[in-house]
C-alpha cells in the first residue's frame, strides 16, 4: 500500500518518482517565489485586498511580527531552499533519497502557503487561518518523520517552514478574532507562554538547535515589533525573554553537538553520575531522536 502513498518514507526511489521529484518540487517552490514577489508589492484586484505586507501593518494585533525581519527570515528561507531542490539532484544516492522523502510534503507546503498568500491579502482571515492549521499539520508530520536530513535541507525543508507556521497560527488567528482590546491583549499575555512551552519543548526533547534559531529570529520580530506599538507592555518583554531563551538554548545544544557531548555536558563514555542515571529514565524517551518507518 505504501507504494501509492507518496508520503511514504522509502529506502530508494525510482527514476520515474525521482523524476517527477526533480520537476515539481522546483515549479512549488518558484510558484511561492512569484506569487511572494508579486504580492509582496501589488495588491489583489478586489475590494478591500492589500500586499502581504500592508495587510500586516493595517491589522495590529498582540501577535504582530517586524516586517523588516519578517522579510529576512523568508529570504534566508528561500535561498536555502534552493539548497535543498539541489539534493534532489545529487549524485549520492542517500542524499536525493532523503530530499525525495520530503519532496510531497515540501510540495504540500508551498500549496499552502501559495492558499494562504491569496487568502490573506484578500482579507479572508479565517480562511487562511484554516489553511494554516492545516499547514501546521503537515508541518508537524514532516518534522518527527524526517530527522536525519542534512542540517542545510533541514533547516530549508523542515525547520525554517514548521516555525514560521507555529508563529502565524497566533498571528493570523489574532487578526481573524480582531485583538486588539485591552481583554484580547491580556489574553495574548498569556498565549505566548503556550508558544514559548511548544517552541521550547520542540527544541530541548529533538535537540533541534536549528528549529531553536529559526524560533528566535522569529520570536525578535515579535519583540521588535510590539516594542514599536507599545513601549509599556508586557508582550514585547515576554518575547524578548522567550527569544533569548530560545536562543541559549539552541546556543547550547549547538555547543554539545559540536564538541560531541550529551546534555550534560559529558563526552560519550564518560561515566554518569548517580544523578545522572536517576535522570535518565526521565530523559530516555526526550532525548533520543523520534524513530520512524
Amino acid at each position: 500500500m505504501s507504494t501509492y502513498n507518496p508520503f511514504a518514507k522509502r529506502e530508494s526511489h525510482d527514476r520515474f518518482s525521482l523524476g517527477t521529484y526533480r520537476v515539481l518540487v522546483p515549479l512549488s517552490w518558484l510558484l511561492v517565489v512569484v506569487v511572494g514577489i508579486y504580492y509582496s508589492s501589488h495588491a489583489p484586484d478586489v475590494k478591500h485586498g492589500h500586499t502581504i505586507w500592508k495587510q500586516a501593518n493595517k491589522h495590529i494585533t498582540p501577535f504582530s511580527l517586524s516586517t523588516v525581519i519578517s522579510g529576512i527570515y523568508w529570504i534566508i528561507t528561500l535561498i536555502s531552499q534552493i539548497g535543498f531542490v539541489y539534493h534532489l539532484f545529487s549524485n549520492d544516492a542517500v542524499t536525493a533519497t532523503a530530499a525525495a522523502n520530503v519532496g510531497s510534503h515540501f510540495i504540500l507546503n508551498n500549496l499552502f502557503i501559495f492558499a494562504w498568500i491569496l487568502l490573506w491579502t484578500r482579507n479572508h482571515f479565517w480562511g487562511s487561518e484554516i489553511i494554516l492549521i492545516a499547514h501546521f499539520l503537515n508541518q508537524k508530520t514532516t518534522y518527527w518523520r524526517h530527522r536525519t536530513l542534512p542540517p542545510l535541507a533541514h533547516f530549508a525543508a523542515v525547520a525554517a517552514p514548521y516555525a514560521w507556521t507555529l508563529i502565524t497560527l497566533f498571528w493570523n488567528g489574532a487578526v481573524a478574532v480582531n485583538s486588539n482590546s485591552l481583554p484580547a491583549r491580556i489574553v495574548a499575555n498569556v498565549f505566548i507562554w503556550v508558544l514559548f512551552a511548544l517552541g521550547s519543548t520542540h527544541i530541548l526533547s529533538t535537540q533541534d538547535d536549528i528549529l531553536g534559531y529559526s524560533l528566535s529570529l522569529l520570536t525578535l520580530a515579535l519583540a521588535v515589533k510590539q516594542f514599536g506599538v507599545k513601549i509599556i507592555s508586557l508582550q514585547w518583554i515576554f518575547a524578548i525573554v522567550i527569544f533569548a531563551v530560545f536562543f541559549a538554548e539552541s546556543l547550547y545544544i549547538s555547543l554539545t553537538k559540536y564538541s560531541g557531548r550529551n546534555i550534560f555536558f559529558r563526552r560519550a563514555g564518560q561515566p554518569a553520575t548517580a544523578t545522572d542515571r536517576e535522570r535518565e529514565p526521565l530523559l530516555n524517551d526526550s532525548t533520543q531522536p523520534a524513530q520512524t518507518a
